[in-house]
């Protein structure tokens, strides 16, 4: 019997043990790419899940307005990813996460000005390319930081991260709203959307990233 060569790849790809999963998820280039897709999902789905609750109950829009917000939500976060490889080959790594950072603080200050229709609107679809240019960037970034014996272990560990955060704030989500209103939930995001300012500004990240790319 002939044995498939992939199969073989496969095996020992299973069989090496590459680093400690602490060990990797605390390298510059992976912590920043995990922080990037957590906090993409976790704000998007916190304010995202809120949305048509403030928008009906609280700030009493028609459920065809709230409609319509989503819908661009939905297109905002999707419909860049068709520019994004453009984008990325062009501007890079820390200035396509720093632009979705900007988009999400956008998002913030538009949502905090008013609760018309219009501001929702603008808001959402802010936060729809915010998710998209942070979360796409992170995905890709996480490639760049592990090995193939690895590749595993730490896009399970990253799924499971990422989404464990999303379905935290999505539950909690109506529980923020109903005791601290809308703009009580744009205050809470104010702080990790700082902190990831901070780790963006400070990471070593990008300097690793080209040093692997000088050695390949």
């Amino acid at each position: 019997l002939s044995m498939n060569p992939d199969s073989v790849v496969e095996k020992e790809d299973h069989q090496a043990s590459g680093r400690p999963l602490v060990e990797l998820a605390r390298t510059p280039v992976v912590f920043l790419a995990l922080c990037a897709a957590a906090l993409a999902y976790g704000s998007m789905s916190f304010l995202m899940t809120a949305t048509p609750i403030s928008m009906h109950n609280h700030s009493g829009h028609s459920l065809d307005s709230t409609k319509l917000v989503i819908q661009a939500h939905i297109v905002a976060m999707y419909m860049p990813s068709l520019v994004f490889p453009a984008l990325l080959a062009r501007l890079g790594y820390r200035k396509m996460l720093s632009t979705g950072l900007l988009f999400l603080l956008a998002c913030l200050l538009v949502a905090l000005m008013d609760t018309t229709v219009a501001h929702y609107w603008w808001s959402l679809a802010l936060l729809g390319v915010g998710w998209n240019f942070l979360f796409l960037s992170g995905t890709i970034l996480l490639a760049r930081g592990y090995q193939r014996a690895e590749r595993f272990r730490m896009q399970s560990f990253n799924d499971f991260l990422v989404f464990s955060v999303q379905a935290t704030v999505a539950l909690s989500s109506g529980w923020f709203l109903y005791h601290f209103h809308w703009d009580g939930l744009l205050y809470l995001v104010i702080p990790p959307v700082c902190a990831f300012a901070v780790l963006l500004w400070r990471t070593r990240a990008f300097t690793e990233l080209r040093a692997q790319l000088q050695a390949r």
